[in-house]
């Protein structure tokens, strides 16, 4: 059996990120005021046929507890769970679309159930059905006989006729979060006994784009000698990696395309997917630009390259060679900018230089400010715990779930665990602004409070700021601007001067 039919949620407890639907339907249930007709939408793999069944057996379990979660263990939850209860009714309607299908479902609804209390019908992809098949639903739908109950499923809600929604309650499944997809597959792999480090599953969360039934099938996929490692999902998912990104980041910072452009080559020469890492270049891209909307200079540079790097990215399927796209937008990318650099240069004004530097002691100002206000936080606490980095490393994905506080929590993610000596650990943050909010005094005391639930005891903290410089551009631009262009592009295509 796959691990995803195995690990298939088989009550409430048991669904993950849909609390939402969980919650109004249990109340339901205990409350004996269920509608007669509901459509759960959402993407695939988010849980909808799932509960659909666990709705079927808590409205028929012989022994339910608390009036609302099905036992899984009497008669009824058994044949449910083995697929072979005659009283609850699946329709795949990609395959059964027509008015016929619906027609004998209508003749059959009036008849009691014969095993159970009620009658559920469960209908998949319910957007597949036709028009004629709509309009024979509908009369059902409008008047339902007490002993049935309708849960219409789909990906595709827009498609679904405004008459049959308004007959409806509708719940809408969101995406589940990288961070209960992680916790999920952990216990999985706590279950299967199989090694898996953290960086390997968020990898797999973050591919399955919120649908848990995607990563579980992608987490049973990797599993090499009863093992996973994150080198090898990077590889057999064909993806560049973060360490490529980053690189090919700095590069484009620094002006070196023929660096940019050797790491290319490097991704497509393994069979990796270009489009692919294009597409991590971008959220890389986007993550920058969010933790830098302080700066408008810097938020010029990062808004380039993503229209740069978007605009590659779909002319890549219409090249002759998928390549050519990227190396061009590399091109422009190492030359982006330049132009407002030779303005400058020749007004010869000192302007950006001293806004640099007031730059330089405001950021500074602002480390101190934050440091003396978590300095004064800290100064009754002299109790720190004997613990290492690597045990707060192992512990961070624990601390920042126990951070009450959405916005600080979010906040704290900014932060990177670099050092901890003498009862301190050193923080480090890519925004200013995210750490001025953790050095708050009312903020700070919510971070302590998480250390204190998994450490045991309340921890030293020193924060500072470690921003991407993104000001790499040599200010010293030669005279003659085009021929310096002329000259990169020799380069990257190989051509030489005569």
């Amino acid at each position: 059996m796959s691990l995803y039919l195995k690990y298939r949620p088989i009550n409430f407890n048991n669904l993950v990120g849909q609390d939402h639907a969980v919650t109004t339907l249990r109340n339901a249930l205990k409350h004996k005021s269920l509608t007669h007709a509901y459509i759960f939408s959402g993407p695939r793999g988010t849980g909808k046929t799932s509960l659909a069944r666990i709705v079927a057996k808590a409205l028929n379990c012989l022994n339910p507890i608390d009036e609302s979660e099905p036992c899984n263990e009497c008669a009824i939850c058994d044949s449910i769970n083995k697929g072979r209860l005659v009283d609850m009714i699946e329709i795949d309607a990609a395959s059964n679309r027509g008015i016929d299908e619906i027609r004998e479902l209508r003749d059959k609804i009036v008849f009691a159930p014969s095993q159970a209390k009620t009658k559920v019908y469960i209908i998949d992809e319910v957007h597949m059905m036709t028009k004629d098949a709509f309009n024979a639903l509908l009369k059902t739908l409008e008047e339902p006989p007490s002993h049935a109950y309708f849960i219409l499923a789909t990906t595709e809600v827009h498609k679904i006729p405004e008459t049959i929604i308004s007959r409806c309650q509708q719940f809408n499944f969101k995406r589940i979060t990288q961070s209960d997809i992680v916790k999920r597959l952990q216990y999985i792999a706590e279950q299967e006994n199989v090694t898996a480090d953290d960086e390997s599953l968020n990898l797999i969360a973050k591919i399955s784009n919120g649908g848990l039934r995607d990563a579980i099938g992608l987490f049973e996929q990797m599993i090499i000698d009863g093992s996973i490692a994150f080198d090898k999902v990077a590889e057999n998912l064909g993806l560049g990696g973060t360490i490529h990104v980053e690189k090919f980041f700095q590069n484009l910072l620094q002006r070196k395309p023929l660096k940019a452009i050797e790491i290319l080559n490097q991704i497509n020469a393994q069979g990796k997917s270009l489009e692919q890492f294009i597409s991590d270049v971008i959220s890389y891209l986007r993550e920058q630009m969010l933790i830098n909307l302080s700066d408008s200079n810097e938020i010029k540079i990062i808004i380039g390259f993503i229209e740069i790097f978007s605009d590659a990215k779909m002319k890549i399927s219409q090249s002759i060679i998928p390549q050519l796209p990227l190396e061009i937008g590399v091109i422009k990318a190492c030359n982006f900018g330049t132009e407002e650099v030779i303005e400058l240069s020749e007004e010869k004004t000192e302007k950006p230089k001293i806004t640099k530097e007031v730059k330089k002691e405001e950021i500074a100002e602002k480390v101190q400010i934050a440091q003396d206000k978590l300095e004064n936080a800290l100064s009754e606490s002299k109790s720190f715990p004997d613990v290492s980095l690597d045990e707060v490393k192992n512990n961070w994905q624990r601390i920042v779930d126990n951070i009450e506080t959405p916005f600080v929590r979010m906040s704290f993610l900014d932060g990177e665990p670099v050092k901890y000596e003498d009862g301190v650990l050193h923080l480090n943050f890519k925004s200013s602004t995210y750490m001025d909010k953790i050095a708050n005094t009312s903020n700070q005391a919510v971070v302590q409070k998480a250390f204190e639930t998994v450490l045991g005891s309340k921890i030293g903290l020193k924060l500072e700021v470690k921003k991407v410089s993104l000001n790499t551009v040599d200010t010293k631009v030669e005279d003659n601007k085009d021929s310096s262009v002329i000259e990169m592009a020799q380069e990257v295509f190989g051509g030489k001067n005569n």
